[in-house]
């Protein structure tokens, strides 16, 4: 006989490998069994069980099958991070079962025929209660597409408006253009949500690198907006966003965002890009903690935002709008722009633009669009004759001949007749560029300080816009601060009258300044119930899950 023990060895293998599958399938009913009773674990059950009664209802389909096992598997994995102590784990397991959960009762009610409002408002509770929290903080409504017209088009977009502050934007969009759109903004600043809130807006008080741009109410979303803060970028600050090594920090974020919605090109790729790199988005965001000024990392939202909405299958984003400081360095513009353009979006344009040429005061701010339409637009966003601009006079009520100071009282120097170290200006001129300081802002002479309601004017606002202050005192600066970082709602409507196609916003704006500052606008005065200043919508502040 020859030497058997060739055949024997593999034998002893597989008996050996048996033994090592049994002992750890025991190990695993042990531990489903130690974790027994866990609310993790029941939600990782019922994920399973879900998926389980959708692959008996698609035989044959290998990608529910898929799933079927995953989510097996997936219990097996809670149950020994529960009794390990992974407690990180745990909840990451547990939001993946109740998602893919919540996906299947949101794809369940939408083959059950048209959604509609009365559809939805007849959700049983349990159901209700895992759609909102699927859609948190939006709300549970933006989970389905927006109704179309007979030809398609949607009849009323959504849109999303990042700091979003008191609502300049909002009320450019709204107010001015009467826009019907369906706005939603994010702003950390809990005196401007209050104040936008106020003013009707729906704004989520939350912190917008906490919230996820891949969240499943944000597919239907046709317009995002970001404005974020200015100050590391203004030469009126101290401009740390302006250095090298911040430079060269967020361009190479912003190329890792690119890489980790899946946007790389890759030639040999079905696709043209290359698998998502794995990172998630606070892990892209990661490097930014070495800024000297962390407010300049924010700038790398532009990216992470409108293409981590763009990675989620069936997405309808159209559009991005920036507004950023005029010293916003080239480079981070340019590396902004090129993983937009690879991404797909196939018109990217900027303008500096100066707010007095469409309001009461300067202020020079630079404004990025990306397009994904093949065409351009075709609405211009400079007027099509100047619009004349208010006096600061004329904008508080005072007469002619008077200068203001916007430092304080200072000795007035003999040879110029102007306040010593500056600050002293012509009240007959537009207004200078408003500041967290107007609230101490007076006549050189009377000592007369203009008001809040003053204020607001200056930047766009309406004399009975809410400002609101949340904290201890009057909050005079807080409320000065909020105008002061607003988007002058006048260049919001040219904006967005090109990014809408509205070729009727000057007319608008002309009416609107016309209502704002009783001057000649050179434009006939619009109905009031064209500007819509307060509309009787009802407001809410979204709070974020």
């Amino acid at each position: 006989m020859g030497d058997t023990r060739a055949f024997g060895e593999p034998a002893g293998g597989m008996l050996s490998l048996a033994a090592d599958a049994a002992e750890q399938e025991a190990a695993d009913a042990a531990a489903v069994t130690a974790a027994s009773g866990h609310p993790a674990l029941a939600e990782c059950w019922k994920a399973a069980a879900a998926l389980t009664r959708y692959a008996n209802e698609n035989p044959g389909d290998r990608q529910a099958e898929d799933w079927r096992f995953e989510a097996t598997e997936r219990i097996v994995e809670c149950a020994h991070a529960v009794n390990g102590g992974y407690e990180t784990r745990v909840d990451e397991l547990a939001r993946e079962a109740r998602g893919e959960r919540a996906a299947i009762a949101l794809g369940r009610f939408e083959d059950q025929g048209p959604v509609t409002a009365e559809r939805i408002a007849a959700l049983d509770d349990e159901t209700r209660r895992l759609l909102e929290w699927y859609a948190a903080p939006y709300p549970i409504e933006w989970l389905w597409a927006p109704e179309r017209d007979t030809f398609g088009r949607i009849l009323r977009k959504r849109v999303v408006v990042l700091f979003h502050g008191p609502g300049g934007l909002s009320v450019g969009l709204r107010d001015i253009l009467g826009a019907d759109v369906d706005i939603i903004g994010v702003d950390l600043d809990g005196g401007a949500v209050a104040t936008a809130t106020a003013a009707g807006f729906r704004v989520i008080h939350a912190d917008v690198t906490a919230l996820d741009p891949e969240n499943p109410a944000l597919q239907h979303v046709s317009i995002i907006a970001l404005t974020p803060p200015c100050q590391a970028f203004t030469p009126s600050g101290l401009g740390k966003g302006r250095y090298a090594a911040a430079i060269d920090i967020i361009c190479r974020t912003i190329w890792e965002a690119s890489a980790a919605a899946g946007f790389v090109p890759c030639e040999h790729s079905p696709t043209g890009y290359a698998p998502r790199s794995g990172d998630t988005w606070d892990e892209v965001r990661a490097p930014l903690a070495q800024l000297e000024d962390p407010r300049a990392g924010l700038m790398a939202e532009v990216i992470i935002w409108p293409l981590g909405m763009l990675s989620r299958p069936g997405s309808i984003l159209e559009c991005v709008m920036v507004e950023q400081s005029s010293a916003l360095p080239r480079q981070i513009e340019d590396a902004l722009f090129s993983e937009l353009t690879t991404a797909g979006w196939h018109t990217t344009e900027a303008w500096t633009l100066d707010a007095v040429d469409y309001g009461a005061s300067h202020r020079k701010r630079r404004f990025m669009a990306a397009h994904r339409g093949p065409e351009k637009p075709f609405v211009d966003v400079v007027p099509a004759e100047p619009i004349p601009a208010p006096t600061f006079a004329e904008v508080v009520g005072w007469p002619t001949g008077r200068t203001y100071l916007t430092r304080g009282h200072r000795p007035v120097d003999p040879a110029t007749g102007r306040a010593k170290g500056g600050g002293s200006r012509s009240a007959d001129l537009p207004a200078t560029c408003i500041t967290a300081t107007a609230y101490g802002w007076a006549d050189s002479e009377t000592g007369e300080t203009i008001s809040q309601a003053d204020i607001g004017r200056f930047v766009g606002f309406p004399e009975d816009f809410p400002w609101i202050h949340v904290g201890r005192g009057r909050g005079v600066r807080n409320k000065a601060q909020q105008a002061a970082d607003a988007v002058c709602p006048m260049v919001s409507a040219a904006i967005f009258g090109r990014i809408l196609g509205d070729a009727d916003w000057d007319r608008k704006v002309r009416a609107y300044a016309h209502e704002l500052y009783g001057i000649d606008t050179g434009a006939s005065v619009a109905e009031p119930e064209q500007l819509n200043l307060f509309p009787e919508a009802p407001a809410q502040t979204l709070t974020a899950a």
